[in-house]
């Protein structure tokens, strides 16, 4: 009988992570940024309006290849979240003593493994098709680059982690704060020789060829990534506390407080550690620029993997030959504390039961803010799980009464938020629906250049019915309203606007052109 190796232990929480996710992808509907990027892979290009294009091509994969049911959009993140899952243990086998073979790096991958299977931050962003889970991805992949180059000093590690930046930055700019983190750790460390290094320059070189379509893209387009980035600050920053995002450090991967600490403690004091300083300086600065901008506290979440790999390789180094039982009770306190929370950060029961569970949990000492939103206001649900409700039930009273329009050539569909254009569009297939008519994000860059004169009929879905549509058509008919409270798009209203007035043209085709011309629409 072959003896067990870290390997083969791997190998079993990465079939028991797929399958976790695999049950729970099925459960509940696509995300409202998904929606977004499904339609950012029907209209295929070097840039949009607020993320780089390499969530487009993983759209285009899931949509026209397998089929764009939400099994198929879910397994592009469940895969890669799972690979950043392997990468962390990767880098813990990387920062153990040599020699010892196969026999060393269980207990690392018994507690990377577990949070995996428990940790917040490794669960909700597998079954969310969004760039985030692959930027956690990147990071993860730089970390272990690097970590390789400075165990082998292997100059061609370099150049891979070069490559692979690029790529990074083609899915989420922040991987800019992570290659700033990285610079007063090599500054101030014996890494600094790598600014006399040849390949370092070639590597940067790489990264900005492989980048450099987004840039060429971003300067054709006046740079919204700029606006993008003011909008945010103005909606969502400003709700940012400081107590909110040091509690978010803690809630990330509270069930693993006690491996990642402890790793980040290792990587900035530890003797042994101390060619990998580089890594815990990297950490610090990133909560430095993240904490001077009130940035989003989740923008961290790629640093981590390298402090649980460092946790657990200190904890396996530190219980080799004396206290052997926190080899079973650090297991068995990290299954206690993340099984019984496992539903707040991974929807694994249906909405009601799933609300009525994190109102309970809510209701326990540093953990209201799971409700808490965006926007700063507490609700029934985790704003991420709102976010999945609602979306098929839209797109159904959409299209079916798209279906019953008699004259369907003077008629078109508007949605005020991506959100609600994505959802009309994706699930809306079998009505035959066209493409829907927004402002929002990157629609902006997929309108006509003008509604056709002999434009007759709107269907025209928001939150209200503004104070203006009444002068702009004759006959204005509620058709529908989304009822359904624990969704975040409960009150979503459908019209039947007909008739429309010379005000309606002049307003809604000044729109466009402002549109094309990268301005601000009022």
């Amino acid at each position: 009988m072959k003896k067990l190796t870290w390997l083969h232990l791997l190998a079993a929480f990465v079939a028991a992570k797929l399958l976790l996710h695999f049950y729970v992808n099925g459960l509940w509907s696509l995300h409202r940024d998904a929606l977004l990027y499904l339609a950012l892979g029907r209209h295929l290009d070097w840039g949009y309006a607020s993320v780089p294009p390499l969530i487009s091509g993983w759209a285009w994969l899931a949509s026209d290849v397998l089929g764009g049911s939400v099994a198929a959009v879910r397994l592009f993140p469940t895969l890669i979240g799972t690979g950043t899952v392997v990468l962390t243990a990767l880098m813990a086998k990387e920062m153990l003593p040599k020699g010892e073979g196969k026999s060393a790096g269980k207990f690392s991958v018994v507690l990377i493994g577990l949070t995996g299977l428990l940790g917040g931050a490794f669960l909700r962003p597998c079954m969310l098709f969004q760039p985030v889970v692959f930027d956690i991805f990147f990071w993860a992949m730089l970390s272990w680059l690097f970590l390789k180059y400075i165990n082998t000093q292997n100059n061609t590690w370099l150049l891979w982690f070069g490559a692979v930046a690029g790529l990074g930055l083609l899915n989420k700019y922040t991987v800019l704060i992570f290659l700033f983190g990285m610079l007063p750790g090599l500054l101030f460390t014996q890494h600094r020789r790598i600014f006399t290094e040849k390949r370092f320059y070639l590597a940067t070189g790489l990264a900005l060829l492989i980048f450099s379509p987004n840039i060429y893209w971003q300067v054709e387009h006046k740079f919204p990534v700029f606006r993008h980035m003011s909008d945010l600050a103005a909606t969502q920053f400003v709700h940012v506390s400081l107590g909110g995002f040091f509690g978010d450090q803690l809630r990330f991967f509270a069930s693993a407080l006690l491996v990642w600490l402890p790793g980040l403690c290792f990587l900035l004091f530890g003797k042994q550690a101390s060619r990998w300083r580089v890594f815990g300086w990297m950490y610090l600065t990133v909560l430095a620029v993240l904490l001077y901008f009130s940035a989003k506290s989740y923008y961290v979440l790629g640093a981590f993997p390298v402090l649980l790999a460092a946790g657990a390789a200190w904890w396996e180094r530190l219980t080799a030959e004396r206290w052997r039982w926190v080899r079973i009770a650090l297991p068995l306190l990290m299954l206690a504390a993340g099984l019984p929370t496992l539903p707040a950060s991974l929807p694994v029961f249906r909405p009601e039961q799933e609300a009525r569970f994190v109102k309970k949990m809510a209701q326990l000492p540093g953990l209201q803010d799971i409700l808490r939103w965006e926007d700063g206001n507490y609700y029934a649900l985790p704003q991420d799980f709102a976010d999945l409700l609602g979306w098929e039930e839209i797109a159904e009273a959409v299209g079916q009464t798209w279906q019953d329009l008699p004259d369907k050539s003077t008629a078109a569909i508007y949605a005020e938020n991506y959100g609600q254009a994505g959802a009309i569009e994706h699930f809306g297939k079998k009505y035959k629906v066209p493409e829907v008519l927004s402002f929002s994000d990157s629609y902006r860059y997929w309108l006509p250049d003008s509604l056709p004169a002999n434009f007759q009929t709107l269907l025209y879905v928001n939150d209200e019915l503004g104070d203006d549509m009444h002068g702009f058509f004759d006959s204005i008919e509620k058709v529908w309203e989304l009822d359904m409270p624990l969704s975040r798009q409960h009150g979503t209203q459908l019209y039947k606007c007909q008739g429309p007035s010379p005000a309606f043209f002049e307003r809604i085709n000044g729109a466009i052109e402002a549109a094309s011309k990268e301005e601000e629409i009022e």
